[in-house]
């Protein structure tokens, strides 16, 4: 059994939210930032997937959370929540 599937991802990402906000309005506090960051913060993503970008010679992310997405740009400096919605 995963830890997702054990429930243990709703638990934590229920417990880094801060109180009265939401995974999504934490998410959305983390534009900008690494994901790397995003993820120590809310947990990791359902599912992700990434395609070539247009804007370099990086790559656009998908992360796929409950209820929202959070866009990324990465390249070989690291990767970076583009926006969130």
């Amino acid at each position: 059994k995963s830890w997702q599937q054990a429930g243990l991802y709703e638990a934590a990402a229920e417990a880094a939210a801060p109180a009265g906000g939401s995974l999504f309005e934490t998410a959305k506090s983390f534009e900008g930032s690494s994901v790397d960051a995003l993820i120590q913060a809310i947990g990791a993503p359902v599912s992700t997937d990434y395609a070539p970008s247009c804007l370099g010679d990086g790559e656009d992310g998908n992360l796929y959370y409950d209820g929202f997405t959070v866009y990324t740009y990465r390249d070989a400096t690291g990767e970076v929540v583009s926006y969130v919605e």
